[in-house]
């Protein structure tokens, strides 16, 4: 039997309203992306933004007001919600 992908979170999640800013690395043209978090964890977020982005992309966390520092994360997946719209989930870095 296999288990549903929430079911195998080690962390747990909280919902998590709020905007964020972030650049792309290693580009870090100055280019800032904005997207608002669905819910978070000690280990990373979900988030929808307006931007395609590849899994494994790496991103710089610059303006927020999560619980914590802002910092870096990759990108685990992503799912195409609307025309331009989609929802991400994202791996804090060490």
């Amino acid at each position: 039997m296999s288990l549903e992908y929430s079911e195998k979170r080690t962390d747990i999640r909280y919902e998590f309203p709020s905007t964020l800013e972030f650049e792309l690395i290693p580009e870090k043209t100055g280019e800032v992306f904005k997207g608002l978090t669905v819910n978070i964890s000690s280990s990373g977020l979900c988030l929808y933004v307006y931007d395609s982005l590849g899994e494994g992309q790496e991103i710089a966390i610059k303006k927020c007001v999560l619980p914590f520092p802002c910092q870096r994360a990759v990108v685990r997946w992503i799912k195409k919600i609307d025309e331009d719209v989609y929802m991400s989930g994202v791996r804090f870095l060490p």
